[in-house]
């Protein structure tokens, strides 16, 4: 009975020496299946990120190059349609003041207030010459150093539209890109010489005679030719004095907030002609040769012209 007892013992000291194997065996099989699943996690976390990373690398690329493409368009140019040179100038983004408080002046300057040109853009070197325009509205020749002029607000416009169709017809100009009349916001920021602006009063100096054109000046009534003064800041000629300019602006009041890429499309029956002429006496009118001055009119006359911007 004892010797019976006794291997019972054993058999039970046998059978828990063997579970106690199986339990270390059970713990032995499963680290290596957990060592291989956060290899596993691991793996796919890193590729996880190298996707990522090569998505961002790839809209970063594409960005530069939407930037490239954009600084590319947006420079100094020169044209050639039909045979006739016109050179448009690279006109930064930025934020300038606009309009004075001058009030001893015919049409309203004020208030001055801030005014942000949200977009670069270029701006005629010149107003438009006649060759420019018979080029485009297809009678040819004149003379390419004098201003075309007798020039009403909707003759502009139509000639812009003319323009636009053979610039895009002829590959000059991007399919996204346009001529137009400047806006007043856009004709003054460029007279006072943009980002590079030293704050003269007319368009490029503090002394009228180095800049514009005027009827003292000149000795005569009726523009003469395009950049016999000095140009301002930016490059650009005659935005003070010699032919007035059309601008794509509604005559009005200027309000006093804080203005984006401003234009006054109603409210009017005249339009705004910017930069004076010399028809006027720059003794008893100086005013209207600031960057600042305006004039509102409805029909044209022989001292009237306009100038292009490319946007």
């Amino acid at each position: 009975m004892k010797r019976k007892n006794t291997v019972i013992s054993l058999l039970l000291s046998a059978c828990l020496a063997l579970s106690g194997c199986g339990t270390s065996a059970a713990q032995t099989t499963t680290a290596p299946e957990q060592e291989t699943v956060a290899q596993e996690t691991e793996a796919s976390q890193t590729e996880t990120n190298e996707t990522a990373q090569t998505e961002n690398e790839s809209i970063s690329s594409e960005q530069e190059e939407v930037e490239t493409e954009v600084a590319e368009q947006m420079q100094t140019t020169t044209y050639t349609l039909n045979g006739v040179d016109f050179t448009m100038i690279y006109v930064e983004a930025g934020t300038f003041t606009m309009g004075s408080d001058n009030t001893n002046v015919a049409f309203s300057e004020s208030p001055a207030h801030t005014v942000t040109i949200s977009q670069d853009y270029l701006m005629g070197e010149t107003e438009v010459t006649e060759a420019l325009w018979n080029a485009v509205m297809g009678s040819g020749g004149g003379s390419n150093t004098m201003p075309k002029t007798s020039v009403t607000w909707n003759d502009a416009h139509d000639f812009i539209d003319r323009l636009n169709e053979i610039a895009h017809e002829q590959g000059l100009i991007a399919e996204n890109e346009n001529f137009k009349l400047p806006t007043e916001a856009e004709w003054e920021f460029a007279a006072k010489g943009g980002n590079q602006s030293k704050g003269y009063l007319y368009s490029g100096s503090d002394d009228i005679d180095e800049v514009a054109v005027t009827r003292e000046n000149s000795r005569s009534g009726s523009p003469i030719a395009v950049k016999s003064k000095q140009p301002n800041e930016l490059g650009i000629y005659d935005m003070s004095g010699n032919a007035y300019e059309w601008v794509d602006d509604y005559g009005g009041d200027y309000s006093a907030e804080d203005q984006v890429d401003p234009q006054n499309t109603s409210g009017s029956r005249s339009y705004v002609k910017r930069g004076g002429s010399n028809y006027h006496d720059f003794t008893s009118e100086p005013y209207l040769f600031t960057t600042t001055g305006r004039y509102f009119y409805r029909s044209t006359d022989w001292t009237i012209g306009f100038r292009i911007a490319l946007r």
